[in-house]
């Protein structure tokens, strides 16, 4: 997918901009980069124009766009105002959440509605923390090139390895259940992985004032989820006044792909219709 780089007044902001109809703002998670697709570019099948915008630190998204996630979303504010959007439908994933969060809070007439998709809300614990400091700070480029190796030579284990960190489930019981599909899915998704600086920014990140948020949201979770503990759903229903949990049956945190796949994008939908 092509991509345009916008010189903002904080720096420069790396954004697609694909198809017609009412504007859907996807931001990523965490690793994710221009070329990450979850499933969500085929949105625009649907009838809706996609627009996704690179957050801080991940792909040409300078880090002076916005170090904190209320910084950001005045940036991609100016991205808006920039292509002429009245209003968007926000999808936030995982490390995406609290921007999400950002934009609903301070932005509310600039939004329709707020979906979390497996999203982030609660501070990172400090075993993450120390672990993704090491592993993606100066070295994440020569970590990824590793993964990117192990996958050609061996894909099963450096499936294997991320997996064990995004499910509950006993890894190789998880393995034995993906279809080709699935494997592929995530094969693609670890190839299209770089941190950046973006992560490191991430990890900082947590939701403010989310009992401000005036839009109607939904969150997407999955109690099987090592990744983003099922408690962030019970955080956003408690906290949000208009707020819609949708438990999926997912087995990890990867809600858009195996057997329950096909009810997020249809809850997805009605949301947003709705």
């Amino acid at each position: 997918m092509a991509s345009t780089l916008f010189d903002t007044s904080k720096g420069l902001v790396e954004y697609s901009y694909i198809g017609d109809g009412p504007v859907l703002l996807l931001l990523k998670g965490g690793h994710c980069t221009r070329d990450t697709d979850l499933s969500h570019n085929s949105l625009v099948y649907e009838g809706y124009a996609l627009l996704s915008i690179s957050r801080p630190g991940y792909d040409c998204t300078e880090v002076t766009t916005g170090r904190t996630p209320e910084e950001f979303a005045q940036t991609i504010i100016e991205v808006l105002d920039h292509l002429k959007i009245d209003q968007v439908t926000v999808i936030a994933i995982s490390a995406a959440g609290p921007t999400g969060v950002a934009l609903a809070v301070n932005h509310h007439e600039r939004v329709n509605k707020l979906i979390m998709e497996a999203a982030l809300l609660s501070p990172w614990d400090h075993k993450t923390l120390s672990q993704a400091r090491i592993l993606f700070g100066r070295g994440e480029k020569a970590v990824w090139k590793v993964m990117r190796t192990l996958l050609k030579v061996s894909p099963n284990i450096a499936i294997k390895q991320i997996m064990g960190s995004l499910t509950t489930e006993p890894v190789e019981d998880y393995l034995n259940n993906l279809s080709p599909n699935d494997r592929r899915f995530i094969y693609d998704m670890l190839c299209s992985f770089q941190s950046g600086k973006g992560f490191l920014l991430d990890i900082t990140h947590k939701a403010a004032n989310m009992n401000q948020i005036k839009v109607p949201v939904l969150g997407m979770y999955t109690q099987k989820d090592r990744s983003v503990d099922y408690s962030n759903a019970v955080l956003l229903q408690s906290t949000v006044p208009n707020c819609e949990i949708y438990e999926v049956k997912s087995d990890s945190h990867l809600i858009w792909i195996g057997e329950y796949a096909a009810n997020v994008w249809r809850k997805r939908l009605e949301f947003i219709t709705q």
